[in-house]
């Protein structure tokens, strides 16, 4: 989404990234990361065998090492707003989400915002 000269990314409910995904997201002002599952959590969580190879699978959801990877392939130079979005309740944490994005930008965990399945998140100012 572009408005004047600032761009915000969203991302969710892709289960692998792709250069033109990539591409796409590359050098955003604000970006919105699908942080679905943990994936040990996932893997021992109280799921049924066949919704976690769903989860797991390229027409599933992003983990939070899936989605760090992605980020770390990204001009992220202009990045103002971080968001972990679409955390299972059952297969992963906040705090996961946070630190697993956090390490690959370098960055206080707490400047990683999650958005709650409840609440949402707070608007974001982009400058």
């Amino acid at each position: 989404m572009n408005h004047a000269d600032k761009r915000f990314g969203v991302l969710t409910d892709t289960g692998a990234s792709t250069q033109h995904i990539e591409s796409m997201l590359s050098g955003c002002d604000a970006l919105l990361l699908e942080c679905n599952h943990n994936e040990e959590m996932l893997a021992e969580g109280p799921y049924p065998q066949s919704l976690k190879a769903r989860v797991g699978s390229r027409q599933g959801h992003l983990s939070n090492s899936q989605s760090a990877d992605l980020l770390s392939k990204l001009d992220y130079s202009k990045l103002q707003h971080l968001v972990a979005a679409h955390l299972s309740e059952q297969n992963n944490s906040a705090a996961l989400a946070r630190q697993a994005l956090a390490e690959v930008i370098d960055c206080d965990e707490d400047w990683v915002i999650v958005a709650d399945q409840d609440d949402g998140l707070d608007w974001l100012n982009i400058s």
